[in-house]
């Protein structure tokens, strides 16, 4: 077993006695921070891998009458932090983004106009495919991202029957899989997949 750290997102900040329910329910190894009218949680799970950890959190703070709605994570950056990052000059790292070093295929940035962000997590994958960088971090980096935004897609399809085939057709699985059954029971059964 090893311990996991990161912060869940919760879809409202607790008051005094939902976080003594949120020890209750299990997170007797998470800070709660409350500010800004957000709740996030500080977390530090026992689990065989990162996902158990993910899951086992998720399944906890439910029990305790909340949900998570995101998992909080840096993962859009500028070549500067990827740099800082990775222990590689920034110089290093914008030669290696406009091709001019390296095999190629560096990731595209995902913004527009102005700054150039990159997805930590994509880059993350590239650095260790390509140049070394150590796979336990690229791993974390994607797990994280990959379960952000599986929360917050499963808070957006919720109570939309017409969405919820989305994990299907992308190929995540079956809808009763995504979403909990608390917000399958917002439509029809007969459109669960």
């Amino acid at each position: 077993m090893s311990t996991h750290t990161f912060t869940a997102i919760l879809n409202r900040p607790p008051t005094d006695d939902e976080q003594d329910a949120l020890f209750e329910a299990g997170l007797d190894d998470s800070a709660v921070e409350v500010g800004n009218g957000t709740g996030l949680l500080h977390v530090d799970r026992e689990a065989a891998t990162l996902d158990d950890a993910i899951l086992s959190v998720v399944r906890d703070v439910e029990r305790a009458g909340f949900e998570v709605t995101g998992l909080k994570q840096d993962d859009l950056v500028p070549l500067k932090t990827i740099a800082e990052r990775c222990g590689r000059s920034y110089e290093s790292l914008r030669l290696l983004a406009a091709g001019k070093r390296g095999p190629g295929g560096f990731p595209a940035p995902l913004s527009g106009e102005g700054w150039s962000l990159y997805s930590w997590a994509a880059v993350s994958t590239w650095l260790g495919d390509n140049v070394g960088f150590p796979r336990d971090v690229e791993e974390y980096s994607r797990t994280i991202a990959a379960a952000d935004l599986m929360a917050r897609a499963r808070l957006l399809i919720a109570g939309r029957p017409s969405a919820w085939r989305l994990p299907e057709i992308f190929g995540i699985g079956s809808t009763r899989a995504f979403v909990s059954d608390d917000l399958t029971e917002q439509g029809p059964e007969s459109q669960v997949s």
